[in-house]
């Protein structure tokens, strides 16, 4: 073969070499999906996860399925500082909250609307789980995953050593933490006052005296001029100066509050149905009694009033996703599988999106199972029409609303500048 043939025939394999791969003839390599989240093995969730995720990479060996654990809150800085870089995750399990409201219409996520639609979903997930992830354009802004029960917590076995009755007002709830400071117990009512997680009993507290539309007037648009709304924060501070809630609250995080409580020797304390089955609560679950917050006289509600919805998690898509739809696809219907929620429902008791799931009863937490049948009434979560922008600093408003000798009207101040800054 001459040089001239040779060379021909080395253009002539190019050629072939180029022709076969733009029509799929050379094999493409595994596709990378990367998941941020916080379920990890602190998280009742995470066993749970962790199976469900093993099970899709031994089902799907041309996918790489790689999960990144993160505290819950970091999440939504995280994901748009790295969105900023183009660096963003495929996939985000994270609440419909803060400044997530905003995500579709920046950009960070696309809408899952249509997806949802193809991909065989339509009449899958409950109505309500689907409108609360909805915007008002009709946008959907993620496949919805769990929900949530936020009631208060009562233990029995403190109330019942200091010879008292769970309350129902909140002149009983007065009366009640009087009886237990009296009685020596660890505390009334432990509440993370240090952060956004405690804001929810301060805005709870309010909603007591609220009704809904009440509760959009003041913490919705920021009208805290308003006669009701004063009446409500100046309730919030008699709350606290009676002693309702434990000594320097306002100092409390989270997982202090939730590690107070686990001692067995505080009365009262708001968390949800994700603590159900978390380890430090286990053993406590025997002895509580879920209900609502107690009301105050001339309430507009008719039971005491609890938190309750689905915005506690979605799955977020974003545009780096979007460019790996096929893969998307095959996570989000192997994850969607009933048996893989009614997994999570059972072993880490999630109150799930999707309608007539399958469930052994007999495997659910007994407080789940309670928290069916509460005799309380559902309140709207105000992050369902708070602006983004004042959530972002309601945390530290709330905290100095949970430290002593502060008035009403500071209080009140402080609101309204927060709102006053909304752009």
């Amino acid at each position: 073969m001459n040089k001239k043939i040779f060379s021909m025939t080395i253009v002539l394999l190019v050629i072939a070499s180029l022709l076969l791969t733009a029509c799929g003839g050379k094999p493409k390599g595994p596709v990378t999906l990367t998941i941020w989240h916080n379920w990890g093995p602190d998280d009742a969730k995470g066993p749970a996860m962790v199976t469900i995720f093993d099970e899709f990479r031994a089902a799907n060996p041309d996918i790489i399925l790689v999960d990144e654990v993160y505290v819950d809150a970091d999440i939504p800085l995280k994901v748009e500082t790295a969105s900023a870089a183009n660096q963003e995750p495929d996939l985000v399990f994270t609440g419909r909250l803060g400044s997530a409201y905003s995500w579709t219409d920046s950009g960070i996520t696309i809408d899952v609307k249509n997806l949802i639609s193809d991909w065989g979903f339509d009449g899958k997930f409950l109505d309500a789980a689907i409108s609360q992830f909805t915007q008002a354009d009709g946008k959907v802004q993620a496949f919805p995953l769990e929900g949530y029960t936020w009631p208060v917590w009562y233990n029995t076995k403190v109330f019942e050593a200091a010879g008292i009755a769970i309350p129902n007002t909140t002149d009983e709830l007065i009366s009640a933490a009087q009886a237990l400071r009296a009685a020596g117990s660890g505390g009334p009512m432990v509440v993370s006052g240090a952060d956004n997680m405690g804001s929810y009993v301060f805005t709870l507290a309010l909603q007591t005296l609220l009704s809904d539309a009440e509760a959009r007037q003041c913490i919705g648009d920021g009208d805290w001029s308003a006669p009701v709304c004063v009446e409500a924060v100046e309730l919030f501070v008699q709350l606290r100066d009676a002693g309702v809630f434990v000594d320097d609250v306002e100092g409390i995080d989270y997982p202090g509050a939730e590690a107070q409580f686990a001692t067995g020797t505080v009365a009262m304390c708001h968390y949800g149905a994700w603590a159900f089955a978390d380890p430090g609560m286990l053993e406590l679950n025997p002895d509580v009694q879920l209900g609502g917050f107690p009301l105050p006289a001339g309430s507009p509600h008719q039971l005491p009033v609890y938190y309750a919805g689905f915005t506690a998690k979605g799955i977020f898509i974003t545009p780096n996703g979007e460019a790996k739809i096929d893969a998307v696809e095959k996570f989000i219907k192997f994850f969607y599988q009933p048996e893989m929620i009614a997994r999570l429902v059972e072993q880490a008791g999630m109150t799930p999106p999707l309608k007539n799931l399958p469930v052994d009863e007999s495997k659910l937490n007994m407080l789940f199972a309670q928290s069916l049948n509460m005799p309380a009434e559902i309140a709207e979560t105000p992050d369902m029409y708070m602006p983004p922008a004042v959530f972002a600093v309601f945390g530290p408003i709330t905290q100095k609303a949970f430290t002593p000798d502060v008035t009403s009207e500071e209080i009140l101040a402080e609101l309204v500048a927060a709102y006053a800054a909304v752009p």
